[in-house]
C-alpha cells in the first residue's frame, strides 16, 4: 500500500512540473547606440497605424529591457521604482500568445496561447505590452501609478530610438458590469493583488 501511494505522488507530481510552462532566455539586451537622447525626445510621439510585420526576439528583448529591465549588479532597474519595491511586471502579447517576463533573468514565460491583443487595445499592433503592478508590493497604490508612468516613458523613447512606433492606452477590456482590465487580468492568470495600469501598442509605424 505504501509502495502504492510512493509511486502515485510521484506520477502525480511529474505530471505537475511537466504541466507547469517553461520559460525560455530572450536574446542579451542591446546596450549601447541608439539615439542621443535629445533625437530620441524630439522623435518621441505617439502612433497608432501599424504594420503587421512581427517584432524579433531582439526587438522584444530589447523593448523589454529599456522598458524595465535590470541595468546594474545590484537589481535595480531601468526605471525608477518607489522604495525599491519593484512593483511593477510587464507582460507581452502576440498572435502566438501570451508572455510574462522576468527581468532578473531576462527570460519569458508563456502564459496564454490565446491571441490577447484585442484586449489589450484597438489597434492592430503585431505587440502589445501590459504594464500590471502587484499592490500587495507596491509601496501604495500612488506610487505604482507613478512607477508605471516611468515604465511607459521608457517604452515611448525606446521606440522612438528603434524606429518603432508605441501608443500608451488606458482604455482596455472590460467586462460587462466588471471593472476595467478585469478581463484581460484573467486571462493573463494574474494574482488577485495584481492591477493592470496601462498597455503599450508597438508595431513598426505604417504612415505616409
Amino acid at each position: 500500500m505504501k509502495t502504492t501511494l510512493l509511486v502515485s505522488a510521484a506520477v502525480f507530481c511529474s505530471c505537475s512540473f511537466a504541466a507547469l510552462p517553461a520559460a525560455r532566455p530572450l536574446p542579451a539586451p542591446v546596450r549601447t547606440g541608439g539615439m542621443p537622447l535629445q533625437q530620441a525626445l524630439n522623435a518621441r510621439r505617439t502612433i497608432r497605424s501599424y504594420k503587421a510585420d512581427a517584432l524579433t526576439d531582439q526587438q522584444i528583448s530589447d523593448l523589454l529591457w529599456s522598458a524595465n529591465g535590470v541595468n546594474r549588479n545590484d537589481g535595480k532597474r531601468t526605471a525608477p521604482s518607489a522604495v525599491n519595491r519593484k512593483e511593477i511586471n510587464l507582460h507581452y502579447l502576440t498572435a502566438g500568445g501570451a508572455f510574462a517576463y522576468d527581468p532578473e533573468t531576462n527570460r519569458v514565460t508563456k502564459v496564454s496561447d490565446e491571441d490577447l491583443r484585442k484586449w489589450a487595445g484597438r489597434f492592430k499592433a503585431p505587440v502589445y505590452i501590459v504594464l500590471s503592478a502587484d499592490l500587495k508590493r507596491a509601496a501604495s497604490r500612488h506610487y505604482a501609478v507613478m512607477d508605471t508612468g516611468y515604465v511607459s516613458q521608457n517604452i515611448y523613447l525606446h521606440c522612438a530610438s528603434a524606429g518603432l512606433g508605441t501608443c500608451a492606452i488606458g482604455s482596455f477590456s472590460r467586462i460587462k458590469g466588471g471593472e476595467k482590465g478585469k478581463l484581460l487580468h484573467d486571462k493573463l492568470g494574474m494574482s488577485e493583488t495584481e492591477e493592470i495600469l496601462l498597455t503599450h501598442s508597438v508595431g513598426i509605424p505604417d504612415e505616409e
